[in-house]
């Protein structure tokens, strides 16, 4: 026999019952899935194996440390003692180590530093200046027809 609580109880058949029966039952679609080929398989990596490559790509490469060049001094003593002795602008800048033999202009820095020498230097408090092997007159026409050519 069966007691009232076991008694299941079946709702009366009404048109209703079949509109809720559509909700309640989930339509199933197919979802089409992605074959990957036999041939390519994915390999994964332990788990401390993906630690590490984590952590190496998480730390800056180090960069080997560049030494700067510190700006030599340039020997000005030594230069006055040879241009009065008479030396050529290549045998000074060889003797002092200002000759570049790969550059183009093998003596353009020496021939720069020798410009600021003859405008003057203070050297030990006094201003010296490197004498020009020129007279003046011949100086002035030189300045001039650079600055014509450069006008």
């Amino acid at each position: 026999m069966n007691t009232p609580s076991e008694t299941t109880v079946v709702p009366a058949v009404d048109g209703k019952e079949e509109a809720e029966s559509k909700l309640a039952v989930p339509t199933r679609r197919k979802v089409s899935k992605k074959k990957t080929p036999n041939t390519v398989t994915k390999k994964v990596a332990p788990k401390k194996a993906w630690k590490t490559v984590k952590q190496a790509a998480r730390k800056k490469v180090a960069k080997p440390a560049i030494k700067k060049q510190k700006r030599r001094e340039f020997p000005y003593q030594t230069i006055l003692k040879m241009w009065n002795a008479g030396k050529t602008l290549e045998t000074i800048a060889r003797a002092t180590g200002r000759y570049q033999p790969k550059a183009d202009d093998p003596l353009h820095g020496f021939r720069v530093s020798l410009t600021r020498f003859h405008k003057g230097v203070k050297l030990n408090g006094r201003l010296v200046k490197l004498p020009h092997r020129v007279s003046k007159k011949t100086l002035k026409l030189a300045t001039k027809a650079g600055k014509k050519a450069s006008a």
